[in-house]
């Protein structure tokens, strides 16, 4: 007896349905984590803009007391704004001096736990770890530099 074998098998389907459905949850799982790292990304930017300004302010005014979170400059209003809504919590910070002699800021970031990424006015910038940025020295009244955690 001879079979004319028209199209697919109940299992052949139900065995691509399924490898479908694990791709599918793979991807989903995934996309929380690369969403975190996409804003992560935008907020390194926007401080590497920010810093930018800074040498701007300073080499308009002498001094870095322009640059400020609480009435920032017409260059750093859509910077902040972005900073602001992708950093998690209210860690986004800017320091000056009291002088005015030197300026950092730094952000928490969202993909790893006490991850922060910091830039001052001396042009270092990286990431650092720990659970309280300020507390360790990093950019505070004081110095207003980005020194301790680990940088890379």
């Amino acid at each position: 007896m001879m079979f004319n074998k028209k199209g697919f098998t109940l299992i052949e389907l139900l065995v691509v349905i399924a490898i479908i459905g694990i791709l599918a949850s793979i991807v989903l799982v995934s996309f929380p984590t690369a969403n975190k790292k996409a804003q992560d990304a935008r907020i390194v930017a926007a401080i590497s803009q920010a810093r930018t300004v800074m040498t701007y302010v300073y080499s308009n005014d002498g001094n870095y007391l322009a640059f400020s979170e609480t009435t920032p400059s017409e260059d750093m209003v859509a910077l902040n704004a972005e900073i602001v809504a992708k950093s998690p919590a209210t860690w986004h910070v800017y320091k000056i001096t009291t002088t005015g002699a030197a300026a950092c800021m730094y952000a928490k970031l969202n993909a790893k736990a006490d991850y922060y990424y910091c830039a001052d006015s001396t042009g270092k910038a990286g990431f650092y770890t720990g659970t309280a940025i300020e507390g360790t020295g990093n950019c505070n009244v004081t110095t207003a530099a980005c020194t301790a955690g680990t940088s890379g």
